[in-house]
């Protein structure tokens, strides 16, 4: 009803600037501001973007309505962004010649409509071993034992879920879970919001919730916007989608409910989980086009989101570059760049993060828009370490996370929330990219989390290199081949692996890892029930091995829980032995500038101490990975 209303206000305009005038005047040819294609786009609708907020289009011969795309901002490339309506029965090239004609417009796009995400749901495994944990697992959700993908240690089968390839959850978990105050967006099909894992962490717009139904309660240009909005219908009414549904889940399902699944910041079951903003951009069959999802990113923005997840994209050659991006997609481009540059939370966010999903073609180049440089793009891990077999890979992609992969068994997929209760508990299997970029969003939110604990503030660029470097090496485990069944071709293929060396991005995302180094607190991993020694040159600089240590020494309560046998310095060597999966920090001080602590009537050197977190799991890598 809001646009007709607008629609209806807005002036007819109809001037005296014609195509043949504008080439002959030799001025700048209209074809070359108009941008992308017109197939599949809105009948009716053009999205051009003026040389100034007091511009007016004309045009002879077709009556227009113009209305600011993105009303009541003070952005300079937004605020300039128009939406021009006309009779749907004329040709959209024909009256894009003549808007682009006009002096006063930089550039035409044709409204381009997004393809709703394939499904990637799959059916429930026919039977599951019960996992023997090593490890006591912090929360009472029943699924959590088969959520491999937070935490591997080897139970589920020994060949196909191998210790570590996951994202360390656990161990973040003891520094943090999560945060009521961390708004995350999902950008997809609705959220189930009144699904009993979920519906405690939804994000609640008060004054809408409290208000009257039908006004715009809260005067933020959407009426009854009450957990987020429905950008398919023009609507407050999200309605609940298995693949929203699902995302939603790994970033912030209730965590120590007693039901179903665990979500990556869901906190601890007393109300502290993060909130998730349903941003609705599917709905059934039918997807969003270009100029509503730039709708959406702007109201995560505007209304308290510091991370938006986008588990879509478009097809992996849809561009060629970043530039050809920037050019024929400026209006989403734009819209994505006001939500990473104004999102904010205070104590804890100075802008926000966009995170992307890589694509599940199989491609050797990720999908737009996450392939272009400044966002985050995920791609596929399996849960022995190896690629997904559907997983895009190469230029684009820079981060990699669990997945899942149905070729080794539903079991091995990813476990989350659904709308479809085929069991007890109302969670279901899927793959796919999808699946693998909420599990970099929580780990966003739980850095965010923790910025607001410690009394960080972060940047936008600053959680981007978290993100991006806190992660173990996956190259390695890229070696030989393994199969997965081409239903195209009707047979099992021998995948090699060697394509996806170098092409996965970073590395695999690690959460524990992320707290650690905001605290600048270095890691060590080490294998249970093996002595390491670890040289103290990282720590202690390269003249480690001739200083004089002091204190080597673990709290009571790390020694029980990581089972400390041995913990020593010798020769600027840590030695230490454990013999319990975790983590936890020991305390090494040593002595730099002498043999003894300087002070009062004696010479000496200075006393330095630095706190190490030790990361206790199965078999170690020489790389810092997991085998």
């Amino acid at each position: 009803m809001r646009k007709l209303l607008s629609f209806l206000l807005v002036a007819m305009l109809s001037v005296s600037c014609v195509v043949d005038d504008a080439m002959q005047s030799g001025g700048v040819q209209p074809s070359s501001k108009i941008f992308n294609s017109p197939v599949d786009a809105a009948e009716g609708i053009l999205l051009v973007r003026v040389d100034s907020l007091d511009a007016e289009i004309e045009v002879s011969g077709v009556e227009i309505a113009v209305e600011p795309l993105f009303p009541s901002i003070d952005d300079s490339k937004l605020s300039r962004w128009m939406i021009v309506r006309f009779d749907q029965a004329l040709s959209l090239e024909s009256v894009a010649e003549l808007v682009a004609a006009c002096d006063c417009v930089e550039r035409v796009e044709y409204d381009v409509k997004i393809k709703r995400i394939k499904s990637e749901s799959l059916p429930m495994p026919e039977s599951r071993p019960e996992p023997t944990r090593s490890v006591t697992l912090p929360f009472d959700d029943p699924e959590l034992s088969w959520q491999w993908h937070y935490y591997n240690d080897g139970s589920l089968d020994e060949e196909l879920c191998k210790v570590g390839a996951d994202i360390n959850l656990l161990n973040a978990w003891r520094y943090t879970a999560g945060d009521n105050r961390v708004i995350v967006a999902v950008c997809d099909g609705g959220i189930m919001t009144n699904h009993p894992d979920l519906a405690d962490n939804i994000w609640v717009n008060q004054a809408e919730m409290s208000g009257t139904e039908g006004v715009d309660d809260d005067g933020n240009g959407y009426v009854d916007d009450i957990h987020g909005y429905n950008f398919v219908s023009d609507s407050g009414v999200v309605t609940a989608d298995s693949h929203g549904t699902h995302v939603a889940g790994t970033i912030g399902a209730v965590n120590n409910n007693g039901f179903a699944v665990c979500g990556i910041a869901g906190g601890t079951g007393v109300g502290d989980g993060v909130r998730l903003m349903s941003l609705q951009i599917f709905e059934g069959e039918d997807g969003c086009y270009s100029h509503q999802i730039a709708k959406a990113f702007k109201y995560a923005a505007d209304n308290g989101a510091v991370i938006i997840n986008n588990s879509w994209g478009y097809q992996p050659d849809s561009y060629i570059s970043d530039g050809e991006f920037e050019t024929w997609d400026s209006v989403l481009k734009n819209a994505v760049d006001y939500f990473e540059s104004t999102a904010h939370l205070d104590g804890a966010m100075d802008g926000g993060v966009a995170i992307f999903a890589a694509g599940n073609e199989s491609y050797s180049n990720a999908a737009y828009p996450g392939a272009y440089n400044k966002y985050i793009c995920v791609s596929a891990m399996s849960s022995d370490y190896t690629a997904a077999y559907y997983t895009n890979h190469g230029p684009g992609c820079n981060i990699a996370a669990p997945g899942g992969d149905a070729y080794y068994g539903t079991m091995f997929c990813v476990s989350s929330t659904s709308v479809e209760y085929a069991n007890s508990y109302g969670y279901e299997y899927m793959q796919g990219t999808s699946m693998a970029t909420p599990h970099v969003s929580g780990c966003a939110a739980l850095a965010v989390s923790y910025a607001l604990k410690q009394g960080y503030t972060l940047t936008s660029e600053e959680l981007k290199r978290l993100i991006l470097t806190s992660a173990h090496d996956i190259n390695v485990h890229q070696k030989g081949s393994k199969y997965y069944f081409d239903y195209t071709a009707g047979s099992y293929v021998n995948l090699s692996l060697e394509p996806y060396v170098g092409k996965l991005g970073s590395g695999y995302i690690d959460a524990h890892l992320m707290l650690m180094q905001m605290d600048s607190t270095p890691c060590i991993y080490v294998e249970s029930g093996e002595v390491a020694l670890l040289s103290l040159n990282e720590y202690f600089g390269s003249g480690s091995k001739d200083l004089t240590y002091k204190v080597c020494d673990a709290s009571a309560d790390v020694r029980t829980s990581l089972g400390i046998q041995t913990l020593k310095v010798e020769d600027g060597m840590l030695i230490i032995k454990c013999t319990k999966p975790g983590s936890g920090r020991i305390i090494v001080k040593g002595i730099i500038g002498g043999e003894i602590e300087g002070g009062n009537d004696v010479m000496g050197g200075m006393l330095v101490e630095r706190e190490i977190e030790v990361v206790v799991r199965g078999t170690k890598a020489e790389n810092g990975g997991w085998l």
